[in-house]
């Protein structure tokens, strides 16, 4: 028998408090630590692991937040943005595209979403302007490119601003924009509506490819003014002349929006 407070019930005691959760997570942080002190020489020699960069990952960190878009705006629907469509099935769509071609498509799509179709350009002014459709459709473009390419004619097309043909809508709502070298006057036309929107996904160019097209910095400079800053980078590319990273996909949200509310780094 062990009289009470005697040495077993301290042993008890002091294991218990060793073995606590606390104390584990502290140590095991000491030995991760440790480990990861020792291993850096040996950094170039390791291999890395590649952060995910996908729509469905940045889907999933939007829907943590409990972010649901009762509407969503496909600009530069090309043959059909379907990873949206996939996780947002019961939204209603605004599916805009200025290409005869992508009207097919378009059709196709409306046949299984709540969508509107709106076949012409946003920009930042109505009136017309010459497009130059290419064979691969999601290409196509109202700036010329630089160096050689293959297309199949220009055009004329209708340009609209958004806030002139874009009326009352459900939010939240998303706003999805690949359009090829425009985009800057795609939101140039949206400064009357910014605000309605919660979230952006956009494509930006760290090299343009067509001249006039606005680069990374000008996209994320113009959306800092009007309030919103990036919130994840959903996607990259690569182009094939030297490897170089030349497009990033970017999500920006409000910047004082709830997606930004929690600062921490880990739990």
């Amino acid at each position: 028998m062990v009289a009470p407070g005697g040495r077993c019930e301290r042993h008890v005691t002091l294991t218990a408090r060793v073995l606590s959760p606390l104390h584990l997570t502290r140590a095991t942080k000491s030995v991760a630590w440790q480990i990861k002190h020792l291993l850096r020489p040996l950094e170039p020699y390791l291999p890395k692991v590649t952060p995910v960069l996908s729509w469905q990952h940045s889907f999933k960190v939007l829907d943590r937040y409990g972010f649901n878009p009762a509407t969503v705006f496909d600009i530069g629907v090309g043959f059909g943005t379907h990873a949206l469509y996939h996780a947002y099935p019961d939204a209603s769509y605004y599916l805009i595209d200025p290409t005869p071609e992508s009207l097919h498509h378009m059709r196709r799509i409306a046949q299984r979403l709540d969508a509107k179709i709106l076949n012409l350009a946003l920009g930042d002014r109505d009136g017309d302007a010459t497009i130059e459709i290419r064979s691969d459709i999601q290409g196509s473009t109202l700036f010329e490119e630089y160096g050689p390419r293959e297309f199949l004619r220009h055009e004329t097309i209708p340009v609209r601003r958004f806030d002139t043909v874009i009326g009352a809508f459900e939010r939240p709502a998303l706003c999805k924009i690949d359009v090829q070298g425009a985009e800057m006057l795609v939101l140039e036309g949206m400064t009357g509506r910014l605000k309605d929107i919660d979230a952006f996904l956009l494509e930006t160019s760290t090299i343009a490819t067509v001249k006039g097209g606005p680069e990374l910095y000008d996209i994320v400079r113009f959306m800092k003014e009007h309030g919103f800053v990036i919130f994840d980078i959903v996607g990259m590319k690569r182009r094939p002349l030297d490897g170089a990273t030349a497009q990033l996909d970017i999500a920006f949200v409000a910047e004082e929006s709830f997606f930004r509310s929690d600062r921490r780094w880990s739990r």
